[in-house]
């Protein structure tokens, strides 16, 4: 099912002699199998029946990925991370890396582009911001973009001093419209409405690499700290600006340049209590939930516990009993899910007692914490909740309610003391939880020697929560993740299926797929062509002609012409012949403009397939 991601070394072992190598296929939604009837049809599902005997064919593809995400996944590119550490002088959240979340857009008539990252000489990281377009108003507040400093809308003391620093230089294009570049510190609402300027040094945008600095007294409750662009109204725009990181910091003044986000800390975790269920032997304590005179079907299948909404009923599922844990004592469970049939959530929360009520809270002050999609989960509570009158936790339960559906558990690790091993990522190098735009996922690894998982909320915060206990680590920024995936799968068959959504950045494209095939042992890999989509410009469909073109030139018998395959899979029908002509897959075999149907990843599967069997692999 289409649920969402779980980058997880869960799978059959490797090659030994007496079963075939399996097969992983890396990319995105035309991997993961989107337009197809189920994901019974995904191209690595069907494909895997092709060779006799059937080999395991590994699914490794998420929507919406670019070339850089899926390479991270793979492990042909590092994840570097970092973690919260101690409170740092420099408000500014992101003054070291805002240019890898940087958003491209209009404010003001104007177009706010990063053109360039990079390091100086002494290793201190910019970016350029390109601004350009016809003004429509007399600024442009591109701090919405630079440092995260939009967000720092911080409480203060009234009679305190606050100092605010930074670097910029004008690298491009020119000044002509432009009545000065400042950085601003204001005071604000509790909203962060603006109320007036305390302090605006402003750059001098003469080609050279400027210092400013300034500071001021907050008479109001809030100050915040931006970027402003003053520029003539209805002139036409067009400069670039280098800037390099700035500090907003307590005091009247300015210090040294501390960069965030900067080192973290891993904290000592030891927990009290600790128990593990794998339904080796029956359902280890598991029981129905029974609820208004219904008992939740229970039942132990494969070492899963199989559990099931069977009538849509309110609060169906199953619970296992505790003995008391403090009021306020931190509690982990860790485990995998599974969606078997239906749709639906599943809640997981603590309960006074088994059969009882709401006992523990999240994080956000939530009863349950709400899981979505397969996979594994890191959930951490609290133990007690006054809202239901609850001073202890006796329970933990997964619940569904008003829908039909069946779930698994395994591995379930529920943990609690007085320490929680739970810690909120402050940098990623990329986004490998991002799911055609959904922010969801987790991942096994480990981080500077201490193994865990990392996962993804809803709003896109990532955590690292460590899986045992042990002592504190620090953890500098820009550390390695190494994902527990990437080494499972590096000695199999790998296909890669990857550029289509950077397509227009053909140099990132290809040194990403080179640095996965280099990963792959012994040279085992398949790169794929890149589809051309109906919706494509002309502009596009060339940069894609031309990369695949690249592509076959690099990797010759290793390159898999799919669009060939699709084309050469024709009706004859005046649409199909029409497509074919233009260089697009043929319609008869998409969903939509660019995603497969059903008969159409049939015809990649083979592709696939006779490719690797041709190989001898």
């Amino acid at each position: 099912m289409f649920l969402g991601i779980d980058i997880s070394a869960h799978r059959p072992a490797h090659h030994d002699g007496a079963r075939p190598r399996s097969i992983v296929a890396f990319g995105d939604s035309l991997t993961a199998g989107a337009g197809a009837s189920s994901s019974d049809h995904s191209y690595p599902a069907l494909a895997a029946s092709l060779f006799n005997p059937p080999r395991t064919v590994l699914n490794r593809g998420i929507g919406g990925q670019a070339s850089t995400q899926i390479a991270v996944r793979q492990g042909g590119l590092p994840l570097q991370l970092a973690v919260q550490g101690t409170e740092t002088k420099n408000l500014y959240p992101r003054s070291r890396d805002w240019m890898t979340s940087f958003d491209a857009g209009f404010i003001n008539g104007l177009a706010h582009e990063l053109v360039a990252a990079g390091v100086d000489e002494n290793g201190l990281p910019y970016g350029d911001v390109r601004v350009h377009g016809t003004a429509t108003a007399s600024f442009t507040d591109i701090g919405r973009q630079i440092y995260g400093s939009i967000a720092a809308n911080l409480e203060v003391e009234a009679g305190s001093h606050w100092t605010i620093s930074g670097e910029a230089q004008l690298v491009g294009g020119s000044a002509s419209g432009i009545n000065g570049f400042n950085l601003l510190l204001i005071q604000a609402d509790e909203a962060g409405g603006y109320i007036n300027e305390i302090a605006s040094p402003g750059f001098p945008l003469n080609g050279a690499r400027n210092t400013i600095s300034g500071s001021g007294e907050a008479t109001h409750a809030f100050i915040r700290s931006t970027f402003l662009l003053n520029v003539v109204v209805s002139s036409a725009i067009d400069i670039t600006l280098r800037i390099f990181p700035g500090q907003f910091e307590a005091g009247p003044v300015r210090t040294s340049l501390q960069l965030t986000p900067g080192d973290g800390t891993i904290n000592l975790y030891d927990p009290t209590f600790s128990t593990t269920s794998r339904f080796e032997i029956g359902a280890d304590g598991w029981t129905p939930r029974f609820q208004d005179g219904h008992t939740t079907p229970l039942r132990v299948e494969n070492r899963r516990l199989i559990v099931q909404n069977d009538d849509a009923g309110i609060l169906r599922g199953c619970e296992i009993a505790l003995a008391a844990v403090p009021q306020g004592k931190t509690i982990r469970v860790g485990f995998d899910l599974d969606f078997i049939e239906g749709g639906g959530l599943v809640q997981i929360g603590g309960l006074n007692a088994p059969g009882g009520s709401w006992a523990a809270e999240t994080a956000e002050g939530n009863a349950t914490s709400v899981i979505s999609h397969s996979g594994h989960h890191e959930v951490i509570l609290t133990s007690g909740n006054s809202t239901f009158g609850n001073e202890s936790c006796g329970a933990i339960a997964f619940v569904s309610s008003d829908s039909y559906v069946t779930w698994s558990l395994d591995n379930i690790s529920i943990e609690w003391g007085d320490s929680s091993p739970q810690i909120p990522v402050t940098y990623k190098s990329a986004d490998i939880f991002i799911d055609s735009g959904v922010h969801r996922g987790s991942a096994s690894g480990t981080l500077v020697g201490i193994k865990g998982s990392i996962s993804a909320d809803a709003a896109g915060n990532w955590s690292f929560t460590r899986r045992s206990a042990g002592d504190s680590a620090g953890v500098p920024y820009s550390a390695t993740f190494l994902l527990d995936d990437a080494i499972a799968t590096r000695g199999d068959v790998q296909w890669i299926w990857a550029g289509r959504n950077n397509a227009s950045a053909p140099a990132t494209v290809m040194s990403d797929i080179a640095a996965m095939a280099n990963r792959v042992a012994r040279g085992r890999y398949l790169v794929g062509s890149i589809l051309a989509a109906a919706s494509d410009t002309p502009e596009v469909m060339q940069q894609i002609s031309e990369l695949n073109a690249a592509l076959k030139t690099v990797y010759q018998n290793q390159f898999v012409d799919l669009r060939a395959a699709l084309q050469s899979a024709a009706n004859q029908t005046s649409g199909d012949q029409e497509d074919v002509a233009t260089g697009l897959v043929p319609r008869s075999l998409r969903a939509d403009a660019i995603h497969l149907n059903d008969q159409g990843y049939a015809v990649v599967a083979a592709a696939w397939a006779g490719a690797t069997i041709a190989q001898g692999w």
